[in-house]
């Protein structure tokens, strides 16, 4: 049985603005669930665990593209499940459709077994398929007690699980007072008050994306800095290295200069001049006279004049000039030897925490005073997990120990 209305008179919707993704929901049609409806239908199943609760989910759909949660309503069908969705079952869901949820239609329905995990079995395919049987109908499947949940729609080879779906916030009425009378008028909150969540809810939203936005600006920030800072070390690495280049060029250039200069100057020094010369010459043949025995003076010819002894010079010794000695290179540093107590050191500051995985029973403050003896690591655990409550831990979760 389905509920029928005339989809050309209902009001055409939009997509929600603030939603929150469970999930990978990938480009399949979206399922899309109001964040009052998910709130009453785990409040329902909470209330009782020890039997099965079902209801129906009310909304509407867009074509191929999305399923709108917007209600849902208890169905109180026992616990066999051959019996469940009979004449009597639907007459009692249409009525409480009629009364609180007028010109919506069925868009699937809601099963938790407290302590079983969700499992799409043989017998609830067959139930979905005869009593859900459109591609427009889900089947949401939940276990309060491990947190664990999985839409089920129509796919490509039949009735398959949902890889993700989203929860959507607005002003939802006709679900808080239905929430409200199932409580006997005592509203939906623990203190008794009805508030409207969504402005709360949409405030807190808002809130997280402005600090990420503010994170992100500051990480955008830092990069932009550490690359500048880079690049000024590069530019200044560059010129030192240019500019030692020619340093040392200059140096070697002054050097050759110098030398060529010195040269110059000790021939110039060293180098008698002609005149010089004839003068030292003389001096040391008047100096050798009187040693010399008298010998017969020889006739000399007309024209011819008496040979010269030719002294012989001193040569000038050679100014060795002594080479400036080269830089010495800079000695290498011996490369420092890492001690087995660095070492020991370094791999325990790089060592992964421990993953854990929570079992039956566990607690934090018991998982800290049976690994350490104390009950001051349930901070350091929460800090590490990133917990904002302690106490909200579940069976199968895996968790990390410092």
């Amino acid at each position: 049985m389905e509920l029928i209305e005339d989809r050309d008179a209902k009001e055409k919707w939009k997509l929600p603005k603030n939603v929150r993704q469970i999930g990978e929901p990938g480009s399949a049609r979206k399922i899309l669930i109001e964040d009052y409806v998910y709130t009453f239908l785990h409040q329902m199943a909470q209330n009782n665990l020890t039997c099965m609760k079902t209801a129906v989910l009310l909304g509407r759909t867009e074509g191929n593209a999305a399923i709108y949660i917007r209600g849902a309503v208890e169905a109180d069908m026992g616990q066999e499940i051959r019996e469940w969705f009979n004449h009597e079952h639907w007459r009692e869901i249409f009525q409480k459709i009629r009364t609180w949820f007028e010109g919506e239609e069925v868009v699937g329905w809601y099963m938790a077994n407290p302590g079983f995990p969700p499992v799409l079995t043989e017998e609830l395919r067959h139930l979905h398929m005869r009593n859900f049987s459109r591609e427009d109908q889900v089947f949401f499947q939940t276990d309060v007690l491990d947190q664990e949940e999985i839409f089920y729609l129509y796919q490509d080879h039949g009735l398959a699980p949902a890889c993700g779906y989203y929860i959507y916030y607005e002003k939802n009425d006709r679900m808080q007072e239905y929430m409200s009378s199932k409580k006997g008028g005592a509203g939906i909150e623990p203190e008794g008050v009805l508030k409207d969540r969504t402005a709360a809810r949409f405030r807190s939203v808002m809130q997280e994306k402005r600090e990420q936005n503010t994170q992100r600006k500051m990480l955008a920030f830092l990069y932009t800095s550490c690359m500048f800072l880079v690049l000024v070390i590069l530019v200044i690495g560059v010129t030192l290295v240019n500019n030692y280049d020619r340093m040392a060029s200059m140096e070697n250039a002054l050097h050759q200069i110098s030398e060529s200069l010195g040269e110059e100057e000790i021939s110039a020094e060293d180098t008698p001049s002609i005149e010089e010369g004839m003068e030292a010459e003389n001096r040391l043949a008047a100096a050798k006279e009187p040693e010399t025995p008298a010998e017969e003076p020889k006739t000399e010819e007309p024209g011819e004049e008496a040979p010269q002894e030719e002294q012989p010079q001193e040569e000038p010794e050679e100014v060795k000039e002594e080479q400036p000695p080269q830089d010495a290179a800079p000695e290498e540093q011996p490369p420092q030897e890492n001690t087995e107590e660095t070492a020991e050191a370094v791999s325990q500051a790089v060592q992964e925490p421990e993953r854990y995985q929570v079992q039956v029973g566990d607690t934090l403050l018991e998982i800290s005073r049976v690994r350490y003896g104390t009950d001051e690591m349930v901070k350091k655990i929460c800090e590490i997990n990133d917990l904002e409550d302690g106490d909200k831990i579940y069976v199968g979760e895996t968790i990390l120990l410092p």
